[in-house]
């Protein structure tokens, strides 16, 4: 018996011996895999360091990939477990232009390449269609719709269709603004912006007496004059009491499509930001007020307060709350400020400059009622310049301040900026990620968002008085060339 129970008492050990083995043996094994993932590796003198790993992706893919000057056996698109530090990557592709960067490498974090474009060399070309003269030519954000006029009358050319062959509509605004009856439109442009689905512009015209209005075109009968119709707007709104309906002349100074169908704006109306409701025909109270100008994204607001009591701040409030909060106190009414707001990558962001110092604040979330601003500060820097005005890329990876010519670029991918010189103060983005200018002398010249990679697309023939893009699809670059005896939008095929 005692031997049985002798026997029973050395299995058990065993067992349990085996049990902690395994589960031993699961841990590390976890804590490598974690390791791993984490860019832990042993280098080539055997000691223990973490790397960051770099994300390479191309249009085309398949090129070559240089890595501080060693060719590595992987073509694009890859990923690279690197060592922390500077890194010169260097992408190459036959009968393509190449690409080449300093980067920084973080330990235990991934940097994603995935913008890179080599332009080919020999690209075909076609000549989509010729004009005489082109009055203007304005670009969706996206790069997907366009409204072109070959004079000044009410005939437009609505396009689209970029990622193919564009097709062309025509549209008459012909009596939507004023002293347009007979066909003439004696106007400029002050600004112009497009929906989100790229069927309304918002556009207000330049001028003493200018108007704002919505062009739907889809259906150009359904077009507003916002400047005639607002006060048959305002009479029929409940919500409006009768001492704010007054017979005082409301002046828009600023408008911006709220949703993404563009039947709600909000606007800034004699300093005070109201909800205009297009489908509704009617406009809201005033949900902000003394409000010198704003920022807008999805359900929140930036703005600059007018200077009251030799006091200016920048404020925050979210759509449908009362209460605005402060961001920041302009310490000097006259120092000029810029501000943005978007959301990049499931993080929120609110950058703003108070003459030429930067700051930047990063949150999962925007800032609620009641509370203060706790947003956290990523970025508390001098810059070189005064910025005079800031605007965020369609893809809400970057905030470009501008002076004249001067460019800082926030990059939210890196939560850091970058300061260059353009050389010329129309500097456009071409892409998401490639910026561009057109020279007196029809050069037309792209570059990366940080001034770097500098190429010429074309050579002597580009007009610098309209836009070019890239298709959303990337496979076309279009631009206007321009001839002794006329204008013509050419598409060149990518790839």
């Amino acid at each position: 018996m005692d031997e049985i129970e002798e026997l029973r008492r050395k299995r058990a050990i065993k067992v349990v011996i085996t049990d902690i083995f395994m589960t031993l043996s699961v841990v590390a094994i976890v804590f490598i895999l974690v390791a791993v993932v984490a860019g832990w590796r042993f280098n080539s003198n055997l000691s223990l360091e973490q790397n960051g790993l770099v994300s390479l992706r191309t249009k085309p893919t398949g090129a070559e990939v240089y890595i501080d000057g060693e060719k590595d056996s992987s073509l694009t698109n890859m990923s690279k477990m690197l060592p922390g530090g500077k890194h010169i990557i260097e992408l190459k592709k036959a009968g393509y232009t190449s690409w080449k960067k300093e980067v920084t490498v973080t330990p235990g974090w991934l940097l994603r390449l995935e913008y890179p474009k080599l332009f080919k060399e020999n690209r075909e070309r076609t000549t989509i269609k010729d004009f005489e003269s082109i009055e203007f030519f304005h670009v969706s954000k996206d790069r997907t719709a366009a409204i072109l006029a070959t004079a000044k009358t009410t005939e437009w050319y609505y396009i689209t269709d970029f990622n193919n062959t564009p097709k062309f509509t025509k549209i008459d605004v012909r009596g939507i603004f004023s002293n347009t009856d007979n066909g003439d439109f004696p106007y400029d442009f002050e600004s112009i912006e497009w929906s989100k689905n790229n069927e309304k512009v918002l556009i207000k015209t330049a001028g003493e007496n200018s108007e704002w209005a919505v062009i739907n075109l889809k259906s150009i009968k359904d077009s507003i004059n916002i400047t005639k119709d607002y006060a048959r707007f305002e009479a029929n709104s409940d919500t409006i009491g009768a001492s704010e309906k007054t017979t005082d002349q409301k002046i828009i100074t600023s408008a911006k499509f709220e949703n993404e169908v563009g039947d709600k704006l909000i606007a800034l109306v004699n300093n005070d930001l109201i909800r205009i409701d297009l489908a509704g025909k009617i406009v809201s109270t005033a949900f902000a007020n003394n409000v010198a100008d704003y920022k807008l994204y999805d359900s929140s607001v930036v703005y600059s307060t007018i200077p009251v009591d030799n006091k200016k701040f920048i404020m925050y409030l979210r759509l449908g709350e009362r209460a605005p909060i402060t961001i920041a106190e302009v310490p000097d009414v006259d120092t000029p400020v810029t501000y943005s707001i978007t959301n990049y990558n499931s993080m929120s962001y609110i950058a703003y400059t108070i003459g030429n110092a930067l700051y930047v604040h990063r949150a999962k979330d925007f800032p609620v009622v009641d509370t203060s601003f706790k947003m956290k500060s990523i970025i508390k820097n001098e810059l070189t310049i005064v910025p005079t005005s800031a605007e965020v890329s369609f893809n809400n990876e970057f905030t470009t301040f501008r002076s004249e010519n001067n460019i800082v670029v926030f990059d939210a991918e890196i939560d850091d900026y970058i300061e260059y010189d353009s050389v010329d103060n129309k500097t456009r983005f071409l892409d998401n990620y490639i910026m561009y200018r057109t020279d007196e002398d029809g050069s037309l010249l792209a570059w990366d968002f940080d001034g770097t990679n500098f190429r010429t697309l074309v050579t002597n023939s580009a007009s610098n008085s309209y836009g070019a893009l890239i298709s959303s699809n990337d496979h076309y670059f279009y631009y206007i060339q321009k001839t002794d005896t006329k204008l013509t939008l050419v598409q060149e095929k990518l790839n």
